[in-house]
This record gives structure tokens, C-alpha cells and sequence, in this order.
């Protein structure tokens, strides 16, 4: 691919930190790949659940060109499953993308625009019970550190956003290209999409 694609992280109030700057971090250490920006209902900042002002480049008024469009989890994800316009722009401009991924439970909102039906997803096993609430026919993955289901892509926790964001670098551009980053940031990719360590810990009661 010679032309650099956008990667679009969809940000609201109560946005998990490193959901959204995990993947831009990974993603915009290869800028003659990928072209970075984030997007708002009214392109106003937004505040994460860390406390951090997130200013946009954009709103729901502007054109996003076919890319790779990321929405993560947070605290403020159970208000945004329920917001009809971030709905309705999901539904308009998710299937124009060439790849669509969310982290933690982020997927709640992918299920509740009927983005993951019947289909195969994972989340947080921490708050699975909420997250399958949503979408219909979907079969949860309560094991998997990411799962890619077509263009869609779903990770567990805030950290498989980075393992998330690696493969689907080496699905487009090589595996030799993704351990590059990896080694760069020296960061240790849990590269088996099947294999999430920190699942169990969520199932002892």
C-alpha cells in the first residue's frame, strides 16, 4: 500500500488513555504507512478517565477517508453505547473502512451499532457480563488477547490494544515490520491472538 491510510480513534468523555494512545503510538511510529487523527461528536476535546484534555481534529461533520477506525473503552463507554449519534455515524462509517477495531469495551459500542453480529469478539473478561448485553449472535472469545473476525478487529484489555495494533500492522505490512516496532518501543508482544494471560485472572471469583 503506497498510500498512507488514516487511523481514526473515536474519542468521548471518560476515554481510557492508553485505548486510544496505545494504538496511535504504535501506528505513528510508521508515518509513511499510516496517517493519525482523532474525531468527536462536535470536535470539541474530550476529557479521559485519567483526567487528560484530548483536543480533536475533527467532528462527525467532516469526511473520513477509508482506514483503520479505533474505538476504545473507558468509563464513558457506557454512556456512548446509548448515544444515538455516535450510533448512527458508526453505522454510516464503519463499513467504509478497511479495518474497524475497538479495545476493552470499547466492543459494547461496536455491538450496539450491529457492527459485530454474528460474528466472533472479545472484550475485558472484567466486564464481559455488560459487554454481551449487546449486538446479537456473537460469540465472546473469553480467552483471546485480540480477535479478528473480516476487516474486524476486537482486544481484551487497555495493553492487548497494543498487540492488537502490532498485528494488524504485520497483517498489512509484514510480520518483520511489526516486531520492528515492537523491538523499537521495546515492548513485548503477546503475538498469539489466542492467548490472553491476564483472562484468568478475572474468572477466579
Amino acid at each position: 500500500m503506497s498510500v498512507r491510510q488514516t487511523v481514526t480513534v473515536l474519542l468521548f468523555e471518560q476515554f481510557e488513555l492508553l485505548d486510544a494512545l496505545g494504538p496511535l503510538h504504535m501506528f505513528g511510529l510508521l508515518p509513511e504507512y499510516y496517517q493519525l487523527q482523532i474525531i468527536t461528536i462536535n470536535g470539541q476535546h474530550v476529557t479521559s478517565t485519567q483526567g487528560i484534555n484530548m483536543q480533536p481534529t475533527l467532528s462527525f461533520d467532516d469526511t473520513i477517508s477509508a482506514g483503520i477506525l479505533i474505538i476504545p473503552g473507558g468509563a464513558g463507554i457506557r454512556l456512548a453505547t446509548h448515544n444515538k449519534d455516535i450510533l448512527a455515524w458508526l453505522k454510516k462509517v464503519a463499513p467504509q473502512q478497511r479495518i474497524v477495531c475497538s479495545t476493552s469495551t470499547g466492543a459494547a459500542l461496536l455491538a450496539n451499532a450491529g457492527l459485530l453480529d454474528n460474528g466472533k469478539a472479545t472484550t475485558t473478561q472484567k466486564n464481559l457480563d455488560w459487554v454481551c448485553q449487546f449486538g446479537h449472535n456473537i460469540q465472546w472469545q473469553t480467552s483471546a488477547r485480540w480477535v479478528r473476525y473480516g476487516n474486524v478487529f476486537t482486544a481484551s484489555g487497555s495493553s492487548a490494544s497494543l498487540d492488537m495494533s502490532l498485528a494488524i500492522i504485520g497483517h498489512q505490512h509484514g510480520d518483520s515490520i511489526a516486531r520492528r516496532i515492537a523491538a523499537d518501543t521495546e515492548y513485548l508482544w503477546l503475538n498469539d491472538p489466542n492467548d490472553d494471560p491476564f483472562a484468568p485472572l478475572h474468572l477466579v471469583k
